[in-house]
């Protein structure tokens, strides 16, 4: 292998390291909280080497949301596929399981993707990564609102704007995702996340269905 080649490799290696090192600090501290030092200290590199690859914290977290994002939007568009059109209360029952499942079993990545909704951070990235970002959170939001839109034409559910249905679908099962995250809150309405995520959806399906 070339020298040029083995260098390009490293360099891949090296910033995957470093990315992977800020999952884990982000996970642990936060995004607020976590250093460059702490980042670079988990991914055994000087800090000065992170600054090669990354500009910063905010680079870092933009990067980290793109992928969040991007496997989110995976198992979003697979669970869309799973059921025909005529079905769209199915397939928004397929698109909860699948968020939750994904809030779930990649929690670091969902905590980030909620830190991000709060929080400002996007007016330090590249405006580039910020349309990435907001086109990417876009096409999850969008195979609910073509859900309820599909089940509007074929008049399963009540008439009205698909998009702002889909926000509050989107809004209900976050909501749910957050007050079960709180164990005092967990005893006081003795369910858990999947149980109440499934109620908020079919509070939801009830509120859409056509009288």
């Amino acid at each position: 292998m070339a020298t040029a080649d083995r260098r390009a490799q490293e360099r891949v290696r090296r910033r995957e390291a470093i990315l992977q090192a800020a999952r884990a600090v982000f996970a642990e501290y936060g995004f607020r909280r976590a250093t460059i030092d702490e980042v670079a200290a988990r991914a055994e590199v000087g800090k000065g080497t992170v600054y090669l690859y990354l500009s910063g914290k905010e680079d870092i977290l933009a990067e980290l949301l793109l992928r969040a994002l991007d496997e989110l939007g995976r198992r979003l568009q697979a669970a869309n596929d799973s059921h025909p059109v005529v079905h769209p209360d199915q397939r928004l029952r397929a698109l909860a399981d699948a968020y939750l499942s994904f809030a779930q079993n990649a929690p670091d990545y969902f905590r980030l993707l909620t830190a991000f909704d709060r929080g400002d951070f996007v007016q330090g990235i590249k405006p580039a990564q910020r349309e990435l970002l907001l086109t990417a959170s876009d096409r999850a939001l969008e195979l609910a609102t073509q859900a309820i839109a599909d089940g509007m034409a074929l008049g399963i559910f009540a008439p009205g704007d698909a998009r702002q249905a889909a926000g509050v679908l989107w809004a209900a099962l976050n909501g749910a995702l957050t007050l079960m995250a709180h164990p005092l809150r967990r005893t006081l309405i003795a369910t858990d996340a999947a149980g109440l995520c499934r109620v908020a959806l079919e509070v939801c399906l009830r509120g859409l269905a056509k009288s």
